[in-house]
């Protein structure tokens, strides 16, 4: 795999049945991008899962950006 010093990636854990965390997979060099990776990340996820009903989400923030969101779903 060919190395992209500029991508971010996301992370997706598992916290309990029904909530997820997406979060940066290492501290990036651009943490203002972090939300859009986020963004994306979510958003990819939903239209693999279409039967999934998102119930709550809770951005985490730090320093003025979003470097992980909670998803709790059904």
């Amino acid at each position: 795999m060919e190395h992209e010093p500029d991508k971010i990636v996301i992370d997706r854990s598992d916290m309990r049945e029904g909530w997820v965390c997406f979060m940066a997979a290492e501290q990036p060099s651009k943490p203002d991008e972090v939300p859009l990776y986020l963004s994306q990340t979510v958003a990819a996820w939903l239209k693999q899962t279409p039967s999934l009903t998102v119930r709550a989400t809770l951005p985490i923030v730090q320093n003025g950006n979003t470097p992980a969101v909670h998803v709790w779903f059904e």
